[in-house]
């Protein structure tokens, strides 16, 4: 098994030119930092000022929304994993059959290596000055929260180099012109400035935002001790040492007790649109607004040569978080639906697999249906587009429903069935639409598992709608968007929530765990069971899922609770690589055949892009098997 903690054989200075942009951009401010970043500014002088300094640090923040809430973030951290594979709309689908067509051409893998890269040297430059006395530009206090602020991202965003791609280069020095040497470093060199960029942000960051409304977004004291419980966690399983996970519970524990935060009695009341701004279960979020593209956010110079494959230029997309677009499914095509603004622009990305669906208890489980969009109402006003009677659904002439409509306004258009509809009278199968959709008892449209599903739990593929309808995630939903096509369709405003809550109860829980106290554990496991069970009742939640006690807990039961609590939300990838399953997991539970057939260690780590490696003189920079 591919262990990313053990050293490089061999220490490489390689000739390089890292793709890291000096001028950082223009980019997009959303409810803080309201300060003006000026690209290509004589930056030297300019950071040293208080509004300076302040612009390169909304900068440094910036880069997180070139990952979070976008494709390219839920390209390489949910789908191609175990609970989501690629929609029948997704231009790169070759990304989730795993073969020699994903390569280092691969142009999204560019987008993030370079904003990665991009954002690291902000932070560099920004500790670089902000360590110095005689050059920061703020008072003692403020430095050092400021400066906090930064390592907190560069641990970030060292932490998705190093997960995407291994012992790349580490930076621990702002980029000041063309670079030609660079050395490979080890995995565990990037964990140790990981956790030492965490330990001072942690002992320097306020308990909360900073100021006031104008700090709404930065990152906290909870925030670090959160990300700090999830890379210790991750170490630990990385080394082997207790000690890892016994940091882990503690930190996951302070936050808990902290007092800051409080989970939802009702887990869809977490997404409701209207709790965005004022969530208790939010540790730490990216902002959004409806007022920024993504073009806002990307550095146009290196960009204006770069199209995404099969998609629009970055200049033409829009930005704010993106997520109520990418899991959608083709209500539209469905008689007595017609896109609308509540319903959602659906660009049919990803779908979710029968491992995913299948993993919840949706009878006790209420995150099954404060997850999934299982119904639709109907919408179109105009019903003379379908009515009985409908080719051998016509039983008589007499039938009292000939010459009305099939389905009305406010009736319930289409229905998604977890379980396999009986072979009955009751279900009729429409020629129209190519066989792969039921009318139930002729109110209805309906899709059950099998359906969606082939036996073996892949995805079905041989028919022209399969991946275009599939249970859809309804987390990121954004029912203000202001038209449902065309201009604004795809902006939303929704906060990207990167961490939270359940994340801390469920790391400590595993800690525990893992390093060896499972009743420890299984009481930690209970309070967030209460607030996810339909009743209260944690413990009878836990025993539907085959845990009655601390003795009963294994890694297959933490990553499939992780399933279901974090299904959407980027983090799916790294829980899979840090627990070492993978692999195993791909192989059992992928969406599509090839990907169960193709996929081995190599997949564990992405292709170093090629525009990188076309710029070194020693080949072996890429990471084995590309």
């Amino acid at each position: 098994m591919y262990n990313p903690m053990k050293k490089e054989s061999v220490m490489k200075t390689i000739k390089i030119i890292l793709l890291v942009v000096l001028s950082l951009g223009a980019f997009s401010c959303s409810e803080f930092l309201e300060e003006e970043y000026l690209a290509g500014a004589n930056t030297g002088q300019y950071y040293t000022s208080p509004a300076g300094m302040e612009s390169l640090i909304a900068a440094a923040y910036v880069t997180n929304k070139i990952w979070y809430a976008q494709e390219e973030g839920y390209d390489f951290s949910t789908a191609g994993t175990d609970i989501y594979d690629y929609g029948q709309q997704h231009p790169q689908q070759y990304q989730y059959t795993f073969t020699t067509d994903f390569n280092p051409t691969n142009s999204r893998l560019v987008i993030l290596w370079v904003e990665f890269y991009r954002g690291i040297n902000a932070c560099n430059d920004a500790i670089e000055i902000l360590s110095d006395p005689e050059r920061t530009p703020f008072t003692e206090p403020r430095t050092k929260v400021r400066l906090a602020e930064v390592r907190f991202l560069r641990a970030l965003y060292n932490w998705l180099i190093v997960e995407t791609w291994g012992g790349v280069t580490l930076r621990t020095e702002a980029v000041k012109g063309v670079v030609l040497e660079a050395e490979r470093s080890p995995v565990e060199d990037f964990y140790n400035l990981i956790l030492e960029d965490l330990d001072f942000a942690v002992e320097n960051l306020n308990e909360t935002d900073n100021t006031g409304p104008s700090d709404f977004g930065r990152v906290t004291k909870n925030a670090a001790l959160g990300f700090r419980s999830r890379m210790n966690l991750t170490r630990g399983y990385y080394t082997g040492d207790n000690s890892y996970f016994a940091a882990a519970a503690n930190d996951a524990q302070a936050v808990i007790n902290s007092g800051d935060f409080s989970l939802w009695d009702d887990y869809a009341d977490l997404w409701a649109f209207e709790n965005n701004n004022n969530n208790p279960e939010n540790i730490w979020a990216i902002n959004y607004s409806r007022t920024e593209y993504a073009a806002m956010n990307i550095d146009p110079e290196t960009y204006q040569s770069y199209q995404r494959e099969g998609d629009k230029p970055w200049d033409d997309r829009e930005g704010g978080h993106l997520g109520h677009l990418m899991f959608g499914m083709q209500y539209d095509i469905i008689p007595g639906m017609v896109r609308d603004v509540e319903n959602g622009r659906p660009f049919r990305r990803y779908n979710p697999t029968m491992y995913l669906i299948d993993a919840f208890h949706e009878d006790v489980d209420e995150r099954f249906y404060g997850s999934f969009k299982t119904a639709w109402i109907a919408n179109d006003p105009d019903t003379t587009r379908l009515k009985w009677p409908r080719g051998d659904w016509h039983s008589a002439e007499t039938d009292p429903l000939n010459g009305k409509p099939v389905v009305v306004p406010g009736d319930t258009c289409i229905f998604f069935y977890k379980g396999v509809f009986p072979e009955d009278d009751t279900l009729i199968e429409d020629e129209v639409l190519q066989n792969y959709i039921w009318h139930y008892e002729r109110n209805f449209w309906t899709l059950d598992h099998s359906h969606m599903f082939n036996p073996d739990g892949t995805i079905r593929g041989e028919r022209t709608n399969d991946r275009n309808l599939c249970f859809e995630l309804s987390k990121f939903m954004d029912p203000e968007r202001p038209a449902a096509n065309g201009t604004g369709s795809q902006r939303g405003e929704r906060d990207c929530y990167v961490i939270r809550l359940a994340e801390m109860y469920l790391n400590a829980a595993e800690a525990l765990w893992k390093a060896g106290d499972g009743p420890g554990a299984y009481n930690l496991l209970l309070p967030l069971a209460d607030k996810r069970s339909y009743d209260g009742n944690g413990a009878a939640l836990l025993a539907s899922y085959g845990v009655n006690s601390g003795a009963d807990l294994t890694l297959e039961f933490f990553l499939d609770e992780r399933a279901r609590e974090f299904c959407g939300e980027q983090i799916r990838w790294f829980d899979l690589k840090r627990t070492g399953t993978l692999v195993d997991r791909m192989k059992q539970y992928a969406g599509n055949p090839s990907a169960r057939a193709n996929f081995s260690e190599k997949f564990v780590l992405r292709p170093i892009p090629q525009i990188q490696i076309d710029a070194i003189a020693d080949p072996s920079y890429q990471n084995p098997g590309y």
